[in-house]
């Protein structure tokens, strides 16, 4: 068994208040690592720090980008068994979705945030990481019609939490 790692996200940038304040959930934004101490995180994301409205397959880092715009951002990290062959899926797939994307879906964002779907060749966050999770080789997730948002993850089966709270306390952790 090899271990991945669900990280959502409050960052507190304008965008990302927009989204809590209309969803009305504590974490706006959802990565994938394959490392505890999330130095190496995948996901669509804004592709300069201090402008949302273009985005892109994103490397992620927790000492980079936005996630040090703030030092009252807050992180949800939980840990997930999986199988070599899905672990290898997910690295395949991660690759294969981030190359094709035509960058981010900020008019699906949008159109989200109001409960409505667009099918289209960019993804958002959770949008982007649910095709994968949802693939019939990784099967962690459950295809729906719905709109899938970052704190749905956390109804993955068999997944446990390691840490929640302040960013600044985790990288602390980490040391």
């Amino acid at each position: 068994m090899k271990k991945i790692y669900i990280v959502l996200s409050q960052n507190y940038t304008l965008l990302s208040s927009v989204i809590k304040t209309v969803t009305r959930e504590k974490y706006s934004h959802v990565s994938l690592s394959f490392n505890k101490n999330c130095t190496d995180m995948y996901s669509m994301g804004r592709k300069y720090t201090h402008f949302p409205f273009i985005g892109e397959f994103k490397h992620e880092n927790i000492y980079k980008g936005v996630f040090i715009l703030n030092d009252n951002a807050e992180i949800l990290i939980y840990e997930l068994a999986v199988t070599s062959k899905q672990f290898e899926k997910i690295k395949l797939l991660l690759n294969k979705y981030g190359k094709e994307s035509r960058g981010y879906n900020f008019l699906g964002l949008v159109f989200a945030l109001f409960n409505k779907k667009i099918n289209r060749k960019k993804y958002y966050c959770s949008e982007f990481l649910y095709k994968i999770f949802s693939d019939d080789d990784v099967s962690l997730f459950i295809k729906t019609d719905n709109i899938v948002k970052p704190m749905d993850f956390l109804k993955i089966e068999n997944i446990r939490k390691i840490y929640e709270g302040k960013l600044a306390k985790y990288r602390e952790l980490c040391k």
